[in-house]
């Protein structure tokens, strides 16, 4: 009688371990998907206008040293996973 049990329980675990791993792999196609589609976002530093002014003289501008002006950043996804 105790052998059924843990014959059910041990299949209801394989099946949400299944349907989990099935799920994680369909979220990380879409995260690559997305990742592929929009690669770049605003550089946090410039706040996306790509210059910075200067802590000094309080007219004066520069382009930003993180993004080189431009504004845009490669998300931290791209760069682990190696997408272009």
């Amino acid at each position: 009688m105790t052998g059924v049990s843990v014959l059910s329980t041990l299949a209801t675990i394989a099946v949400c371990v299944t349907l989990l791993a099935l799920l994680m792999v369909f979220l990380l196609a879409a995260y690559r998907f997305n990742l592929k589609r929009h690669p770049y976002t605003d550089c946090r530093r410039c706040k996306g206008t790509g210059a910075r002014r200067s802590r000094l003289f309080a007219h004066s501008f520069g382009y930003c040293p993180d993004c080189n002006g431009r504004g845009l950043k490669l998300r931290a996804g791209v760069r682990l996973l190696n997408i272009r």
